[in-house]
């Protein structure tokens, strides 16, 4: 079915979500601050989180989470009729559920540990307790293992999509398997690595969104606004 240019504007404004949560992240994560735990290192994890540029950073990668999903929903429309459906499907599907189980921990890291740090290092310690609790709670860990889980499995889904789709920049794949375990796996183990992974997604979806402008052109001869005034 050819592509209406109401589709076309649908499709590439969804891309240009994806283009910004690339931008967002590239410049989120640098102000962030490197993830700690409060129970591994109190005074550091305290350091992090009253960061002047901490609620900043905050304020960028929040809506990253948000806009990101939009944009994986018009990943799905570029490929939704050809052989890659399934695959692209489960993949958006995957990466939405993770996105959204992982925003009520961004919460907790944007607006309750700013004053659960203060309070400590205003000499009450037990409070340390209220943030460990956001982590390591039954509840809450699962949530946040669920989250990382489905997260790398849509990322493998839609890396499989990248590298199969005739429509889309092949050599993306590895990238953006890479960002994906960058920001979720690796992102305790090394804070280097996981800024890179939000500069890897920033050219993956530049990558992306050029491919998809070319492809989403609708010619000439076949706008509506072309034919009514035939």
């Amino acid at each position: 079915m050819p592509l209406t240019q109401r589709d076309a504007l649908r499709i590439r404004l969804g891309i240009l979500c994806l283009l910004a949560s690339g931008v967002l992240s590239a410049i989120g994560l640098p102000l962030r601050g490197p993830i700690v735990l409060p129970q591994d290192a109190p005074d550091l994890w305290a350091q992090v989180a009253l960061l002047d540029t901490h609620r900043l950073a905050w304020a960028i990668l929040l809506p990253s989470l948000v806009i990101q999903c939009f944009g994986f929903l018009a990943l799905y429309a570029c490929v939704k009729d050809s052989s890659q459906d399934g695959i692209a499907f489960w993949g958006v599907m995957l990466s939405i559920a993770g996105n959204g189980l992982f925003l009520p921990y961004t919460g907790i890291l944007a607006f309750v540990d700013p004053a659960i740090a203060q309070l400590y290092q205003d000499g009450d310690t037990q409070v340390l307790a209220i943030s460990s609790a956001g982590v390591e709670a039954p509840l809450s860990g699962a949530l946040l293992a669920a989250s990382g889980i489905m997260l790398l499995a849509g990322s493998v889904l839609v890396s499989l999509l990248l590298w199969k789709s005739p429509v889309l920049p092949a050599w993306t794949a590895i990238p953006y398997l890479y960002h994906a375990l960058a920001l979720t796996v690796l992102a305790p183990l090394s804070y280097v690595v996981e800024c890179s992974g939000g500069f890897v997604l920033l050219i993956v979806a530049i990558a992306i969104a050029r491919a998809v402008w070319k492809n989403t052109a609708v010619p000439a001869a076949e706008s509506p606004a072309r034919k009514a005034a035939a």
